[in-house]
């Protein structure tokens, strides 16, 4: 998981610009302050990580999935955690975010994971599939 909260904030941090020539003051006044979503994603990522230590597993609810309540796992063998909701592994969710993926492919995996408890084992984005027929 610290892969995925790696890629995530590396995709969601402000990029900033230093010269060289700044002292270590003017590198601490500059500090970049980041939007309330991105400080809020910081603390969802911490959580996260300590109750899939402790717990194996969590509950997050998704905007991106219209509200729906997913539930994130260590691995495969997590128990304990409540019935009925679609379950992500830690690996699923890498696998998923490593490269990217649109919002479409992300609902089309959800769906098929709420409707027949599907695992994702590899994503390849219908905007990077040109020209291609299996």
């Amino acid at each position: 998981m610290a892969d995925l909260f790696k890629i995530l904030k590396e995709r969601q941090a402000p990029q900033t610009l230093t010269s060289a020539a700044k002292t270590a003051e003017q590198d601490e006044k500059e500090m970049p302050t980041f939007s309330p979503q991105i400080n809020q994603a910081r603390e969802v990522a911490q959580r996260t990580e300590e109750l899939l230590a402790t717990k194996g597993w969590c509950l997050w609810k998704c905007s991106v999935l219209n509200g729906d309540i997913i539930m994130v796992a260590r691995d495969e063998l997590a128990t304990g955690y409540p019935e009925g909701y679609p379950v992500y592994t830690e690996a699923e969710l890498e696998e998923l975010f490593r490269d990217g993926v649109s919002q479409a492919t992300l609902r089309l995996v959800h769906e098929a994971k709420k409707l027949a408890g599907a695992i994702v084992v590899g994503v390849e984005d219908a905007k990077d599939v040109k020209n291609r027929v299996d």
